[in-house]
């Protein structure tokens, strides 16, 4: 075999498994996609009753880029790319997992998860100019 020819089966083959990367990362199905397979519901409210191991679920379907749970409610959210995931009322006959689009999130309606879950605001800031060394703001 010539080197000329080993190059272009190289070549072939690169562009092949290139096709087929792209090809899995498409066919893949979107989180909401999978949940609503998964468990009933419509227009991003699923229930769960009397089911344990709902985040978990989630989290092995696709790893969250932030996870946070609520003290005062027991609530999980999991923020992906382009969604909220809400899980609340885990293990009980109440158990929801809601979906909500992310601008939801960066327009501040989950203000109090904090930094990880939205573009937070500089510390300190109050909105305006510190103003200059020796003067009043």
């Amino acid at each position: 075999m010539s080197a000329k020819l080993a190059r272009t089966i190289g070549i072939i083959l690169l562009v092949l498994a290139i096709i087929c990367v792209f090809a899995a990362l498409i066919s893949r199905d979107s989180l909401s996609s999978q949940i609503s397979q998964r468990w009933e519901g419509n227009n991003g409210s699923y229930s769960c009753a009397n089911e344990s191991g709902v985040v978990g679920g989630i989290v092995a379907m696709q790893q969250p880029q932030a996870q946070q749970t609520d003290p005062n409610t027991g609530d999980t959210y999991l923020r992906y790319n382009r969604n909220l995931v809400i899980v609340s009322g885990e293990g009980t006959p109440d158990c929801r997992v809601t979906i909500e689009d992310l601008n939801r999130v960066n327009n501040g309606a989950f203000i109090w998860l904090g930094g990880g879950f939205a573009p937070s605001s500089p510390s300190g800031s109050s909105g305006g100019s510190s103003g200059s060394g020796g003067g009043v703001k």
